[in-house]
């Protein structure tokens, strides 16, 4: 769709994701203003945000989390801030969100976790439930999801969960980003039930 109607139909057709919701071993909970501290804190990080292009400062963090609240109130779905169920430990973000690339929209899936939550699964857990929402919740036939072309940890996860690679979206070397898909009629064929 052109973005006028991509936009339209995000808005007029909006579906309201759930304020809180769970996977096996996480709680998602929908982000808010109180979550600033937590997203300074992530946005501080080295490790963490090497992977995303560097660290933001605290009035990068607080522009963050403002856009993401009203991005909730326009749309209806969102960022959330997880917690380890188990634990209650603050472990990462993560959501779907709407995004403009040249003169066409796109529903992306985000996420990101604490270095200490690394190599545990948890990026795949939540990217599965994301999409599974994503399409049984908003009138879109493609989710999308963009990494570093450098992040090989973040282009598995894509992988795993059944997006496809699509091709380089911006940047020169560090910077450069991929773009991944996956498309309803993929995900129901993936997730069909078996057959007797």
């Amino acid at each position: 769709y052109p973005l006028r109607r991509q936009r339209q139909m995000c808005i007029r057709d909006r579906s309201v994701f759930p304020d809180v919701f769970l996977t096996p071993r996480l709680r998602a909970q929908r982000m808010r203003q109180g979550h600033l501290p937590f997203i300074i804190d992530m946005h501080a990080n080295a490790d963490l945000m090497e992977t995303m292009g560097g660290t933001r400062d605290a009035a990068a963090s607080r522009l963050y989390v403002a856009q993401n609240v009203s991005h909730w109130v326009e749309y209806g779905y969102g960022m959330y801030v997880l917690e380890d169920r188990h634990t209650g430990a603050m472990a990462g973000r993560a959501g779907l969100k709407y995004t403009v690339s040249g003169d066409h929209g796109a529903i992306e899936l985000a996420y990101a976790f604490q270095p200490h939550c690394w190599g545990q699964g948890y990026a795949g857990e939540i990217a599965a439930s994301l999409i599974e929402m994503g399409f049984e919740l908003l009138p879109v036939d493609v989710l999308s999801a963009v990494a570093l072309r450098s992040n090989a940890a973040s282009r598995r996860v894509m992988e795993k969960t059944g997006l496809r690679y699509v091709g380089e979206t911006s940047g020169d070397g560090a910077s450069a980003k991929v773009r991944y898909e996956i498309r309803r009629r993929e995900w129901r064929a993936a997730h069909a039930p078996a057959s007797a």
